[in-house]
């Protein structure tokens, strides 16, 4: 059972009990059919963050279900094989609809629902095209789903994924950059799922100059503040503390690329390219682990942003 769901007494005056002891349940229309919530499982795929199910857009659609006393727009599912469940009564697994589902959980209605059967790849396809058409997934959401599919193989690249679901590549790639950041960073946000495409942005930026001195402000909002809305948590990481970063900056000589180090001497992170486009990228050993591990995380938001697969 997800988190945030409620376990209730489904009211209806429609025996569900006995729909489910035949084969399939009892058609309202032309596949069109009556679903006890709790035999819905929700899918591997699920891409919406436990604080949409708190948000006042969910509120709204809980209270016109409730008015209603039915979900007027069917959830669209696939049966699982019979047995999966450990259970006689056969289940099904939730394609899209889930705002829709967890609402007639917790008002103890049962669902109105489409059965299809779908392959994997055309159930994520299906989800993402009514996520888009009608609750468009948050910028973290989504990232988080484009991860996942790619951490699960289903596309061999970001470019496939993109053609796909019909995506703008550099845009998914924005968004997993997002979902990929460390955890201690995300849990400064209240609800990351509130992370707008400017506040995107905006961190992205900051990380891109910076990320040692974000990390430790997030470090420090969480130890004296807490967890806090989008938009102050924002503002407060992309502003510079009492420790910025260590400046420099960054000049072309004779095709290096060269970063001067605290001292005046040897560079520390040289880049250096006879043709623009073959690049090769020489680190000093004197440099710190932070260091180089901020350096390949705007390596990588390079990449990402010129839709270079990597």
């Amino acid at each position: 059972m997800k988190r945030g769901e409620k376990v209730v007494q489904i009211r209806t005056t429609i025996k569900l009990g006995q729909a489910h002891s035949s084969a399939r349940p009892k058609a309202l229309a032309p596949a069109v059919l009556l679903l006890d919530p709790r035999q819905i499982d929700v899918s591997r795929w699920s891409n919406r963050h436990d604080e949409s199910y708190r948000s006042d857009a969910f509120q709204n659609l809980k209270r016109s279900i409730q008015h209603d006393g039915e979900n007027q727009v069917p959830v669209l599912v696939r049966a699982l094989p019979s047995g999966r469940s450990g259970t006689s009564q056969p289940r099904h697994e939730l394609v899209y609809g889930h705002r829709r589902r967890q609402a007639c959980l917790e008002l103890g209605l049962p669902v109105r629902a489409i059965v299809e059967n779908l392959a994997e790849g055309d159930l994520v396809r299906r989800a993402h095209a009514e996520n888009r058409e009608r609750a468009p997934l948050s910028a973290y959401e989504a990232g988080l789903f484009y991860k996942q599919l790619m951490n699960a193989q289903l596309y061999s690249s970001q470019r496939q994924m993109a053609e796909a679901l019909g995506i703008d590549q550099a845009d998914a790639g924005r968004k997993m950059w997002l979902a990929g950041l460390p955890a201690d960073l995300i849990g400064v946000f209240r609800n990351p799922a509130e992370i707008g495409c400017d506040d995107l942005k905006r961190l992205r930026a900051a990380w891109t100059q910076d990320a040692e001195g974000v990390l430790g402000r997030s470090h420090r909002l969480l130890e004296t503040e807490g967890p806090l809305p989008a938009r102050q948590a924002i503002a407060r990481l992309v502003t510079h503390g009492d420790r910025p970063g260590d400046g420099g900056s960054i000049t072309q000589e004779n095709s290096v690329l060269a970063r001067p180090s605290a001292t005046g001497h040897r560079p520390i992170v040289e880049i250096r390219s006879a043709n623009l486009k073959d690049v090769t990228f020489r680190v000093n050993t004197g440099l710190a682990k932070a260091d180089c591990e901020a350096l390949i995380r705007q390596v990588e938001a390079f990449l990402l942003s010129r839709r270079i697969d990597h």
